[in-house]
Order: structure tokens, then C-alpha cells, then sequence
């Protein structure tokens, strides 16, 4: 029965991109917000998650306005999705027309470093075309989770690659990302989702978040910097891609303390950002789900 579902959802995930191609690019993202809309209106499941994530990040907001919150959410998840599936459309052109970038004077200082780049990226706006606009950066190599169905991986990893980014998979990532740096690289990080007890506990919004410790130990380890970038949705449906400025690598003598202190420090960056536009992130995630005292 899986391997059924499998072959289904491959052949809609080909034919909705071949189909969504067809269009122009604003009318296949605004397919996907429609889709998106409608999901809003059955998926109670992940609307409960979204609410019970949003009520105590911003307590001064009421149930209305949480509400409609999360249903921009679901608006901006459609898009990215038909977005992502428009992608092999795209060329280099395209992209650049498509978004600007704010900052990269930040960037090109630290590849200048030559200790290639930690690129911290978050489910933010739309995180597939971010990874696409990077690769005029240089060699861009990107940590990503094998999808339990093996058809659509392949599609999805063809899509990534076609862009320009390199995939690597977790499991085999840690020899290949410190190959990454060593060649002067950059290595992508999508590291805001809960990482259950592996994770180091970090504030974030008022309460603790388990959160990924690796980037603040390979930072650690190689001194390559560590770089965050926000890909914002305009309201003419554009990107404004922003490189905030290099973190400053805090080194006590302490590791386990510096792991903490430097992942507090970047997840302290992508609150800022959050709070600004939090209808662009990925809230229907269960960020907190891993408690301390687990």
C-alpha cells in the first residue's frame, strides 16, 4: 500500500510542476496560494500546532489575529511550494530580477576569509529559491533530509541540482561538510526545527527550544564563519534577500558553553526576524516539542 501512495504522490508532484510551468511565474505562485488556502481550511491538525506555538510568542495578540496569522502561513507555504516546482523555469536572470539582495557586502567578506561560509538558513519565505539565488555566490552545498518516498527525493534533489546547489544527506554530511569549508565553500543549514535530545536548549521566544548544535560546533572547530540570511516576501510577491553581518564566534575555553552561547546568539538573529514577518515562517512545525526535563 505504501509504495502505492508513493507512486501517486510522485506522479502529482511531476504533473503539478509540468502543469504549473505552463503558466507565468505570478500565476503559478498565486495557484499555490489558493492551495494553500484551501489546506488552511482542513488541516486542523497543524492549525491547532500553529495556534498553540503562536499564542505564547506574541501573548499580545488576539485569537483573530493569531488566526489570521496562520492562514498567511498556509498562503505562504502554497506558494513556496508551486514556487519551488516553477523553479527548473528559472533562469539566473529570472532570479535576480526576481530577488534582490540587501547585504552581500556581509557574505563576500567571509568567503574573502577563505575558511568557506556557514550559511545559517531558516523555513522562512521561501527557502528553496534562497538556495538558488546563493549559487552566484560560488559553491554552494546544502544539508538536506532524505524524503521517505525514494520517487519524489529524486525529483526534488534533481530540482536543487539542476539550480546549482550540491545535496548532501544527513547521515553522511559531516566528512562532506568539512570538505565543503576546507575547499572554501559554503554549507547551508537549515537548522530552526526542534533537535530533540541531540539539540542544546536555547531561548527563543521566551521559553527554551531544543535547536541543532551543529553549526556552532563546526564553527568551533574550522573558524569558518557563520553567516545568516532571511529571504522576505515582498507585497508585490518579489524577495528581498537579507545577509545579516558575520557572527562574532564567541570562544570561552568552555566548548559545551560556547556551543550554547553561539547558538543562542543566531537564534536570537531569526527571533528578530520572526517577529517582524511571522506570517513567513514555518509555524505548523512543533518547534518546542522536546522538553528539558524529557
Amino acid at each position: 500500500m505504501r509504495k502505492i501512495f508513493h507512486y501517486f504522490e510522485y506522479i502529482f508532484l511531476v504533473t503539478t510542476g509540468l502543469l504549473l510551468r505552463r503558466l507565468s511565474y505570478n500565476s503559478a505562485s498565486g495557484t499555490g496560494a489558493f492551495f494553500g488556502r484551501i489546506l488552511y481550511s482542513f488541516d486542523k491538525k497543524h492549525r491547532k500546532i500553529a495556534y498553540e506555538n503562536l499564542l505564547p510568542s506574541f501573548p499580545e495578540k488576539g485569537a483573530a489575529e493569531l488566526e489570521e496569522i496562520i492562514e498567511k502561513v498556509y498562503e505562504n507555504m502554497g506558494r513556496g511550494f508551486a514556487e519551488f516546482l516553477y523553479l527548473p523555469k528559472l533562469s539566473g536572470e529570472k532570479l535576480k530580477k526576481l530577488i534582490k539582495v540587501r547585504g552581500e557586502e556581509h557574505l563576500k567578506a567571509a568567503l574573502g576569509k577563505g575558511r568557506g561560509v556557514i550559511a545559517l538558513v531558516s523555513h522562512f519565505g521561501n527557502w528553496e529559491l534562497m538556495g538558488a539565488r546563493y549559487t552566484e555566490y560560488g559553491s554552494s552545498t546544502v544539508i538536506a533530509f532524505p524524503q521517505s518516498n525514494a520517487l519524489t527525493d529524486k525529483v526534488i534533489t534533481k530540482y536543487r541540482t539542476k539550480a546549482g546547489l550540491r545535496i548532501i544527506f544527513t547521515g553522511n554530511a559531516v566528512k562532506e561538510i568539512f570538505r565543503a569549508l576546507k575547499n572554501k565553500g559554503m554549507v547551508g543549514f537549515l537548522a530552526d526545527q526542534d533537535a530533540h535530545r541531540e539539540g542544546v536548549f536555547v531561548n527563543f521566544f521566551g521559553r527554551p527550544a531544543s535547536t541543532n548544535r551543529g553549526p556552532a560546533v563546526i564553527a568551533l572547530k574550522t573558524k569558518a564563519p557563520i553567516i545568516m540570511s532571511f529571504m522576505v516576501r515582498e507585497k508585490d510577491n518579489t524577495f528581498t534577500l537579507y545577509f545579516e553581518p558575520e557572527l562574532k564566534l564567541v570562544e570561552t575555553g568552555d566548548f559545551e558553553a560556547d556551543v550554547k552561547k553561539n547558538t543562542e546568539n543566531w537564534s536570537a538573529v531569526l527571533e528578530r526576524y520572526v517577529r517582524q514577518y511571522p506570517e513567513q515562517w514555518f509555524w505548523v512545525h512543533r518547534r518546542w516539542k522536546t522538553k528539558i526535563n524529557d
